[in-house]
């Protein structure tokens, strides 16, 4: 017994030759800030709420809401985080001692040729024991395995909150678009009726002799134009509400209608207010962000299996104990003549395998290179995301204005060549190209719309959005 108690006591001590790595964060270059235009403030006032509530969109916060109750993506990731739960319990265990409890009972005929005496016997036995097993971590092994199941429970979750990060964002792009969408099939519905109500008159000022069949037909053409482009419009819009139907969870045939109590439904697009851009811009906010996160648990994860490569490398130590009660008689089967016990230590250690366990490590090793690689690249997409994201924004601000001076001039101009035309001094030519001009600029300023406001996703998005929404 005191052999046993010196071994347990040596493995004890041994506990402390962990073959674990040291891990160390890996590097980044990070710029400290980025660099913004002066008319795009940012701050951390939103830290404590979802990203989305920045829009002050009632209707994109309700269907929002809808997409994280019932997407079936995050649902399947809930369930990977209930097995890793569970797979990180499971590995809890090994660091505990295992206990089992046994009880038996049962008759047995010894042969008569196994004694001397040739007297055989018939007999009933009885048993009750507990046994106990326990591997002594002396390399860390255990631990190694505890601390890679951690990181890669931690990983998923992270895969969870950028899951749930890519469908706000694709939720937010879908519903821009659909209202930039529905502005600009308004435009085409006034533009056509506008069209046709133009056609009538130049046909009546035709058969008064007053135009040419050339200003008809051109007439024509143009209504024809804008009705083919009103019917693109439509096919896309169908398009993009069907895909917002599939995100929401709807079946893509159930029509999906806005909300009339919310102010925004009653508004049209280009004349909704866009709340000024409140956002955490410090650069090291990406080592936050949900993917590199994940990136980096994994690699902490490839940090623990070297760990347990090279723990397989030496002997495992393992204590097995066995005590409990034995006797032929029921009813003496707690007598103390009928306790029985049993202790031992068993060492067990690789000597020849060919070379698979430094195979093994080579494997490990390997997979940590290929691993902080993926670190490293990650890393450098969020950084580029986010200058991407930037400067879109700053581009589409500036395009905005611009687009707007543009709008305000070919009003002015469509009104004077309508006044020039009606007044003899030119031809209808002019009024056709200043109609056409002020339609695709009213169309292309409901994309820049979309597009500031899609720049703006992609900046939340490439920053890894502000706190987590509930889920």
């Amino acid at each position: 017994m005191k052999r046993l108690t010196a071994a347990i006591a040596l493995a004890a001590l041994a506990t402390g030759c962990s073959q674990i790595p040291s891990y160390q964060a890996p590097q980044n270059d990070l710029p400290p800030s980025l660099t913004l235009a002066d008319n795009l403030k940012l701050d951390n006032q939103l830290n404590d709420q979802a990203w989305w509530q920045s829009f002050a969109d009632q209707q994109l916060t309700e269907w929002l809401e809808q997409a994280l109750g019932y997407n079936r993506d995050l649902a399947v990731l809930d369930q990977r985080l209930v097995q890793a739960q569970a797979a990180l319990t499971r590995g809890q265990a090994d660091r505990l001692p295992n206990v089992i409890g046994q009880a038996g009972l049962g008759r047995q005929q010894t042969s008569d040729n196994a004694f001397p005496t040739n007297q055989g016997a018939e007999f009933d036995r009885f048993t009750l024991e507990g046994l106990v097993s326990y591997e002594v971590d002396l390399w860390g092994r255990v631990r190694a395995q505890q601390q890679g199941l951690v990181a890669r429970y931690q990983a998923l979750a992270s895969d969870r909150q950028a899951a749930q990060l890519s469908l706000t964002s694709a939720v937010a792009q879908h519903y821009f678009s659909l209202r930039a969408l529905d502005e600009m099939v308004l435009i085409a519905q006034n533009t056509v009726v506008s069209r046709q109500e133009n056609l009538q008159l130049r046909q009546r000022q035709f058969e008064l002799g007053r135009l040419t069949p050339l200003a008809v037909q051109q007439a024509e053409v143009e209504l024809s134009r804008v009705e083919v482009e009103l019917i693109r419009l439509q096919a896309e819009q169908d398009q993009q509400r069907n895909a917002l139907s599939v995100l929401l969870g709807h079946n893509p045939t159930q029509q999906l209608a806005m909300a009339q109590s919310h102010p925004e439904s009653n508004t049209r697009f280009i004349d909704l207010t866009l709340p000024p851009l409140q956002l955490d811009w410090d650069s090291q906010r990406l080592l936050q962000r949900p993917d590199v996160i994940a990136a980096e648990q994994r690699l902490q994860a490839a940090n623990a299996d070297i760990g347990q490569a090279r723990a397989a490398l030496f002997p495992s130590l393992k204590l097995n104990a066995l005590l409990g009660f034995s006797s032929v008689d029921l009813n003496s089967l707690f007598d103390s003549d009928a306790l029985q016990w049993q202790a031992n230590a068993g060492l067990t250690a690789p000597i020849f395998n060919g070379g698979a366990l430094r195979a093994q490590l080579q494997i490990t090793e390997a997979e940590q290179q290929i691993i902080l690689l993926d670190y490293q690249q990650t890393l450098r997409q969020a950084f580029a995301e986010t200058l991407n994201a930037i400067s879109q924004l700053n581009r589409a601000d500036a395009q905005l204005a611009a687009q707007q001076r543009q709008l305000d001039a070919l009003r002015k101009t469509l009104d004077l060549a309508q006044k020039r035309f009606d007044a003899g001094y030119s031809s209808y030519l002019e009024v056709l190209d200043a109609q056409r001009a002020l339609f695709d600029a009213e169309i292309a300023m409901a994309r820049t719309q979309r597009d500031l406001r899609l720049a703006r996703i992609a900046l939340y998005k490439a920053l890894g959005g502000h706190s987590q929404a509930a889920t």
